[in-house]
């Protein structure tokens, strides 16, 4: 009796409580609804400037640079002597000046031009700018490590935890017919399988590592072949003064144009496989800026949305995966993990780094777990559940959804899936869509793909 009371008294509670949560996600949703109407405003506003600056160009720029030179020197006359031989050029200039040098900076918003729609237009009332400075408030709170991170407990510093990715391997053959070799643009030490410090070595100065015998592996200065050190099973390159996020080592890599990589090297020979991998330990931040999944090009959400995925399953990698112990490393750089180039495509591909700068140490989570995040280029109209495409109901947050916008528009299924589209979680293709069409918010796209997660900021 006793505790059909106690269930009676807190059941109002707990009543409220869920009805609370739904509130406050139902106002939640609207705000981004109103935040991304507000957001399509600016965007038309901004598209109005655009074309102001076009007109004023057309009546106020100058044909040449000549010309405008030109005028510009009879402003400075006329201005000092007030001879009317000048007015003429003077008055060219200073409208120049005035009337259309200032709106040179809206130059850029002509790819706004698809938001030149009287419908946007009432999106910048006062409810529309509340909303959206509210969700602005919401997203300002999701910025700062808080509340309980459940699996996401690895720590790390603002870059997040080091992880350890698998480049390439070589035989024993290969690595005696062509030594592994590298160099860093500082200097950098060298340590053998049990950390002892084996040699310190100037920065650009080549060094080589080849299969010696038993597993053991010889470390030679590659310009005079002196003999650096005989190391069982690992070789350890770091930089000397310990800053390893400011250290590139290029490391020669055979057959590729990636051949720089921040952070540690090391070499490790698997006994069992006879293998030595190269494998690269980097901060996780670090692992997203060289992401291969994409070029960067695409729009900024979509590519939000990318490093997001990426870092997740980063992420959950690190914290799981037993795959690759044996060879020393949590994840390979290969398709069949994550495409990961390094340095290279980094500094190449510089939209990705600002993407992943946008959404640093966030990741995907469901109730505390990390939301391991598949994704596929294409899918024909709808995703697959994890349940239905792998048996497992352990993922619940992969479950199947509509998907118009990744639909390819040629292909069928049978085809999709013999390229490898799984069509499980998020759809590429269909991100990119609501990203640059729909003009979704990264977070949202997020969101529809993968059911009921919450985006957690861990590092």
């Amino acid at each position: 009796m006793l505790i059909a009371t106690l269930l009676l008294n807190l059941a109002p509670a707990l009543v409220y409580a869920q009805e609370a949560s739904t509130s406050s996600n139902e106002e939640l949703e609207k705000d981004l609804d109103l935040y991304e109407k507000y957001q399509k405003y600016e965007k038309y506003k901004k598209y109005k400037d655009y074309k102001d600056y076009k007109e004023a160009k057309e009546k106020y720029a100058f044909k040449s640079s000549t010309d405008r030179i030109a005028a510009k020197e009879a402003y400075r006359l006329y201005k000092e002597t007030k001879n009317q031989k000048y007015y003429e050029d003077y008055n060219k200039y200073k409208k120049y000046k005035n009337k259309y040098k200032p709106l040179k900076k809206y130059a850029k918003y002509g790819k706004y031009s698809k938001y030149n729609k009287s419908e946007n237009k009432r999106y910048g009332s006062v409810e529309y700018k509340d909303g959206y400075n509210r969700y602005k408030n919401y997203l300002a709170s999701t910025n700062t490590v808080s509340g309980n991170l459940g699996e996401a407990n690895l720590g790390g510093g603002p870059l997040g935890p080091e992880i350890t990715v698998g480049l390439w391997n070589y035989t024993r053959d290969n690595l005696k017919d062509s030594p592994f070799k590298l160099q860093a643009n500082r200097a950098y030490t060298i340590k053998n399988g049990d950390g002892t410090i084996v040699g310190q070595v100037a920065a650009t100065s080549v060094t080589r590592v080849t299969y010696e015998s038993d597993g053991n592996l010889k470390i030679y200065d590659s310009l005079t072949g002196n003999t650096i050190a005989i190391s069982a099973r690992e070789v350890f390159f770091e930089d000397t003064a310990g800053d390893n996020s400011a250290i590139v080592f290029d490391i020669y890599r055979p057959d590729s144009d990636f051949d720089q990589y921040r952070g540690k090297v090391k070499l490790r020979y698997n006994s069992s496989s006879k293998l030595t991998w190269v494998i690269n330990t980097l901060p996780l931040e670090h692992y997203v800026w060289g992401m291969g999944e994409i070029t960067g090009t695409g729009d900024t959400d979509y590519n939000r949305v990318m490093t997001t995925s990426f870092r997740t399953y980063g992420y959950w990698k690190l914290k799981f995966s037993t795959k690759y112990a044996a060879d020393g490393f949590k994840v390979n750089a290969t398709p069949g993990n994550q495409l990961y180039y390094g340095y290279d495509w980094e500094t190449g591909h510089t939209r990705i780094l600002d993407a992943a700068v946008d959404t640093q140490g966030k990741i995907v989570m469901y109730k505390g777990q990390i939301a391991i995040t598949p994704y596929s280029s294409w899918t024909d109209g709808r995703t697959r559940s994890f349940e239905e495409r792998w048996g497992s109901a352990d993922y619940p947050w992969c479950q199947s959804v509509g998907d118009p916008y990744g639909k390819h528009a040629t292909k069928s299924t049978a085809t999709l899936e013999a390229e490898g589209n799984h069509m499980v979680g998020l759809s590429a293709h269909g991100a990119l869509t609501l990203a640059d069409v729909h003009s979704w918010d990264w977070d949202r796209i997020i969101k529809y793909y993968y059911t009921g997660i919450d985006i957690k900021k861990v590092y």
